[in-house]
């Protein structure tokens, strides 16, 4: 589901109480763990590292699954640039010390830069073995949506969670669509479609905590303004306000870690954009995904398999030839 996970740790108790949601997901999706010490002095953090890694491996990660990187510079940028830099599918770090459920500075910054899923760790007391018995997804029903509520099934399935879909809106639109994502994405899961009118954010959180979650997940579409602000919106709110852990999923752009065999989407690394395609062998292939016309940015359409573009219409193949004009010339390779 994620192949690299990377736990930011300062050697805190909130920090250890995230090590232990970061390591459970790992063993639960065979992901490689990465744990990450961002420092101003150097003195301590081998002490630090070495005791995270003998956490790691007793809770039954295997050695060779693990790695540690200690890096001096502020944690939030040393934890996004790592994570960049080895691909990694999730970021676990913790909300922080200080005043109950509040969201540190650090971990506010981390939503900010992270280039994957974010999980945020709010420290409750559950088994650090299996912490997650129900999971809410906040879904509107949107294709970037459908993104997070794909994520939540998944990691629910992994940890034999219940999944409970909330939906705030028109209850006979959202009744179908909620349906329609369980089919899509949740079969197997013990599932159940929640309806509430009202301001979304109040009334997920309000099935949160009506339900007795242990996880929420949302999207990260309009997390992120144009000068990196928190916005007033739904993902961050709900971000500033949960109680529990938070999954907070990359939804605009995708991962090469969600593509499967004869799978494509649209891609970001270090602010450039790529057409990524993962052929029947597994091999992946990276184009420029701007369109070779006027530059727009290109889309995966699933149903045609072909990169498409939004402006003019033109098409592109799984590896960049193209389908159908006005573009005369291929995507070319990264």
């Amino acid at each position: 589901m994620y192949g690299t996970i990377v736990w930011g740790t300062d050697g805190s108790p909130t920090a250890v109480k995230a090590g232990e949601r970061a390591m459970m997901v790992a063993r639960a999706t065979s992901s490689r763990l990465v744990i990450v010490s961002a420092y101003r002095s150097p003195e301590g953090v081998d002490e630090r590292l070495a005791a995270a890694m003998d956490a790691a491996e007793a809770s039954g990660l295997e050695r060779d699954a693990i790695d540690t990187v200690a890096r001096q510079g502020a944690p939030a940028e040393v934890l996004a640039e790592i994570a960049e830099a080895i691909d990694a599918g999730l970021i676990v770090v913790s909300r922080g010390e200080g005043e109950q459920w509040a969201l540190s500075d650090v971990s506010r910054r981390v939503a900010h830069r992270a280039p994957c899923d974010l999980l945020i760790v709010a420290g409750t007391h559950t088994d650090p073995h299996a912490p997650y018995g129900t999971i809410v997804v906040a879904s509107d029903g949107s294709a970037t949506a459908d993104r997070a509520a794909r994520k939540g099934f998944d990691l629910a399935r992994e940890v034999y969670a219940k999944v409970k879909l909330v939906f705030v809106g028109h209850p006979s639109t959202g009744g179908l669509v909620m349906e329609d994502t369980i089919q899509t994405y949740g079969r197997g899961i013990e599932a159940e479609v929640l309806l509430r009118q009202g301001k979304p954010t109040a009334e997920i959180l309000k099935a949160v905590a009506e339900v007795g979650a242990d996880l929420v997940v949302v999207g990260n579409r309009g997390l992120v303004g144009a000068k990196g602000a928190l916005l007033g919106s739904v993902p961050g709110d709900v971000l500033e306000g949960a109680d529990r852990d938070v999954l907070l999923c990359r939804t605009v752009m995708q991962m090469v870690a969600e593509l499967a065999p004869g799978e494509g989407g649209v891609i970001e690394r270090q602010g450039e954009k790529f057409a990524a395609y993962v052929d029947e062998s597994g091999e992946l292939q990276l184009h420029s995904a701007r369109c070779t016309h006027l530059g727009c940015t290109v889309g995966w359409n699933p149903a045609e398999r072909t990169f498409d573009c939004p402006c003019h219409g033109s098409r592109f193949g799984p590896t960049g030839d193209v389908v159908s004009g006005p573009a005369a010339r291929p995507l070319p390779p990264a």
